[in-house]
């Protein structure tokens, strides 16, 4: 996760080749006299044992979440138990391949992209899946959550692409002032549907059909697994609007894993115009 003050360091990963002859092929040493016998020495003592690993964080509500999370799909999807975990379990599967179809069929131009992620329902189950019952993402969340009780303190919190809601409800239902954005999509539909059967006050910003948020600044704008999704002149549009909600106090949290995998065919690649797009988005702020 980057927070305002972090570096973008993660944002991507560089490997180094070894070297090679001219031939491409690794060069060979000249073979090299043999060493002289060492003198015996004394067996080194057993390396110090090492601390016990810090205990997971307490996380009293995860039963209740993924319990309650499940039987929402239920409601909204008219399925059972055991078929909405059994779908869940499949993962980002799904979504994989529900978009290599879309681009086998045309290709996955700005606006295709958009209409791809308006109507799919893949990620009502992928995200939960991961945000629900994969230790390592839950724990993160649940860090995240803290932070903003105990450091970051905002009045309001604008979580933008926040797709169905699992990090906007939680926060929201803790009493924070929250303002969950994404596409008019059927994930965003879901999100608001949860909220209603919960009695959860939460803000909804159709970030496509509406100019602008419920709220004119924000103490926090996170973009949580967003960015990567979209086109450059989406990027460089959606950046606009979110540095005009800025204010001079305003912290910004971004975790956007860029690049094309197998796994995530979505993804755009990073480049040098990406990250002076996120380096803006951390750095800028609006004209005064």
């Amino acid at each position: 996760m980057l927070t305002s003050r972090a570096p973008l360091c993660c944002l991507a990963v560089i490997s180094v080749a070894a070297a090679c002859s001219s031939s491409g092929a690794p060069r060979d040493p000249a073979p090299a006299p043999p060493a002289p016998a060492a003198p015996a020495q004394a067996a080194a003592p057993p390396p110090a044992a090492q601390p016990p690993a810090a205990p997971p964080r307490p996380d009293p509500d995860l039963a209740r979440d993924q319990e309650e999370y499940v039987t929402d799909v239920m409601a909204f999807a008219h399925s059972t138990h055991d078929e909405v975990r059994a779908r869940m379990k499949l993962g980002s599967s799904p979504l994989k391949d529900e978009w290599n179809r879309w681009e086998h069929e045309a290709p996955m131009t700005p606006d295709r992209i958009k209409a791809f992620y308006k109507q799919t329902t893949n990620y009502i189950y992928e995200l939960a899946e991961w945000h629900l019952f994969v230790p390592g993402k839950r724990e993160s969340d649940v860090a995240l959550f803290d932070d903003m009780r105990t450091k970051y303190k905002p009045k309001h919190i604008l979580d933008f692409g926040g797709g169905v809601g699992l990090i906007a409800l939680p926060l929201a239902r803790a009493g924070f002032d929250v303002t969950l954005a994404d596409l008019d999509s059927k994930t965003l539909e879901f999100a608001m549907f949860r909220a209603g059967r919960h009695d959860i006050k939460l803000k909804i910003w159709k970030s496509d059909v509406e100019p602008a948020p419920p709220e004119p600044k924000y103490d926090v704008i996170m973009c949580m697994d967003v960015l990567e999704h979209l086109p450059k002149d989406v990027l460089h549009d959606v950046v606009d609007k979110l540095i005009k909600l800025k204010h001079p106090g305003t912290q910004i949290v971004i975790s956007a894993p860029f690049g094309r995998t197998a796994v995530h065919p979505m993804h755009m690649d990073l480049s040098d115009d990406t990250k002076q797009q996120v380096e803006r988005l951390r750095t800028e702020l609006p004209p005064s």
